[in-house]
């Protein structure tokens, strides 16, 4: 009976929620500006004035957008609450009659979920143009599912099985790509270089971040027509150690911590944030660290922060680094991304180890696993001890692969390979390695060799067998890991 009486109150709930934003709907509005593409801007809320929504419409305009914009017909706002699919929800894109509606506009800070509805906008319309189909009819084999790397997560493509799920729906998944590729501009700068951390970051922490992947920025940008920008670069952790500062002033532990430029050239000086949290091995409130600094080019990039805070208030503990970079000059952010560069720490050495995601101490196991994820599907590489990639790893028959591509120098190991049909060259490391596909054939420095297991295509990708490594590629391998993923150490000579 109280179950009964429980449902009954929260089907009432819903009831009266969705009646009061009828009644919104049918009331005139408070104010109403229409931009110079006739794009109608409406408040249902009496504390937004005309200036208000033209500064809306200033922050689309400083969104990069091509021909698609003027197909916006509507933006409405208002004070009510508004329920979806997903629950309680502050946005919402309607493509029948291409419009916005953002809610509790009185209470909440609605310029991100803009962007993010402007995002839904933006990917329909040049999905369909380039693609022929709407985000909820996207599959595994879509052109833009290839190129984002989605396999091994429970994304909900079309016809699955699976529940609901906000950050797993491609459509989200999109809207969210365009906030951090192209919303950028539309956002006041940080004024601090320390600022930089968490200040813009994706819905979705557990899939590759779209910013290591330049094909998703160039089918979009090639779609839209819009300008090209040199990319930023994923900063990688070189160096993280603690040192002991004793002057006159401070006594006590710091951690040094260098890192690879996210500069695309020497020209460039950007802004950098890092963070450190703490975990406590029982639990507790973690403990958060954080600095910025400017730093121009290419070179290296260097910062020590203080680590008192996490000593004296963590007995022993864990951490999680993660940097972000901004460019002021061409609106554009990197950082690296959550799943990388946690670590065991030893409080009787004072060392720092590499460690894969802690899904069980961080409670995501049993989370993930309830939304469609069985296990972990990224493995985490190391080269001569320092982080080098995240990749989703494959098996088939028993055999472990990881992609080819990884063994590009620098930027490609990051650009997609196709493979089909034509031989692959990669470089890595001074040597050059010639493979076809579903052959057991390969040219090192033009020496034929054999192989044991083929080259072949997993996924959206060309894949190696990690047993073929070290001949193909002259390294030592050591898997590590668990249930969370797994290390893959490489040592060159």
């Amino acid at each position: 009976m109280g179950k009964k009486v429980a449902a009954f109150w929260i089907w009432l709930g819903l009831c009266m929620a969705y009646s009061c934003i009828i009644l919104a709907q049918d009331k005139e509005p408070a104010v109403t500006y229409i931009s110079p593409e006739g794009i109608r801007f409406q408040s249902y809320s009496t504390k937004w004035d005309l200036d208000k929504l033209k500064g809306l419409y200033e922050i689309l305009l400083h969104c990069e957008h091509g021909e698609e914009l003027a197909e916006l017909k509507q933006v409405a706002l208002y004070p009510d609450r508004s329920v979806g699919k997903s629950g309680y929800r502050v946005g919402y894109y309607n493509i029948k009659n291409k419009s916005i509606a953002l809610y509790e506009v009185d209470a909440l800070p609605i310029e991100r979920t803009l962007i993010h509805e402007y995002g839904h906008h933006f990917t329909y319309y040049w999905l369909q143009k380039k693609e022929g189909i709407y985000p909820s009819q996207l599959t595994e084999a879509s052109q833009w599912s290839q190129i984002r790397r989605l396999d091994g997560f429970p994304i909900r493509w079309a016809g699955t099985t699976l529940p609901y799920s906000h950050k797993w729906d491609p459509e989200e998944i999109m809207a969210e790509d365009y906030v951090l590729l192209f919303g950028i501009d539309s956002r006041p700068l940080p004024d601090r270089p320390s600022d930089v951390v968490n200040w813009l970051r994706h819905e979705n922490d557990y899939i590759p971040s779209v910013l290591s992947i330049p094909a998703v920025r160039s089918y979009w940008q090639t779609a839209a027509g819009l300008p090209p920008k040199p990319a930023l670069k994923m900063p990688v952790l070189q160096q993280w150690e603690l040192v002991k500062d004793e002057t006159p002033d401070e006594v006590g532990p710091k951690i040094h911590v260098a890192f690879s430029s996210a500069a695309p050239s020497n020209e460039h000086k950007l802004m950098y944030g890092i963070r450190i949290m703490g975990f406590g091995e029982q639990g507790g409130i973690p403990v958060s660290i954080t600095t910025g600094l400017e730093a121009e080019g290419r070179g290296q990039v260097e910062a020590s922060l203080d680590m008192r805070p996490l000593t004296q208030e963590l007995q022993t503990f864990y951490l999680h680094i993660q940097v972000w970079a901004l460019e002021p000059e061409s609106k554009q952010i990197m950082y690296t991304p959550y799943y990388m560069n946690w670590f065991s720490f030893d409080t009787e050495t004072g060392m720092l180890k590499p460690m894969t995601l802690p899904l069980d101490k961080q409670g995501l196991r049993t989370m993930l696993k309830n939304e469609g994820m069985e296990s972990w599907p990224l493995v985490l590489m190391y080269l001569n001890g320092k982080p080098y990639n995240a990749v989703r790893k494959y098996q088939d028959s028993g055999v472990d692969y990881i992609p080819l591509r990884l063994f590009s120098d620098g930027d490609d190991a990051n650009q997609p390979l196709n493979g089909d049909g034509r031989p692959l060259d990669v470089q890595f490391q001074q040597r050059s390695v010639k493979v076809q596909m579903n052959q057991d054939e390969a040219w090192i420095d033009g020496k034929s060799v054999k192989l044991g297991h083929f080259i072949k295509k997993l996924g959206a990708e060309p894949v190696v067998a990690v047993s073929e490594l070290p001949q193909l590629f002259g390294v030592v391998i050591q898997w590590e890991g668990d249930g969370s993923g797994s290390i893959v150490q490489m040592d060159t000579p």
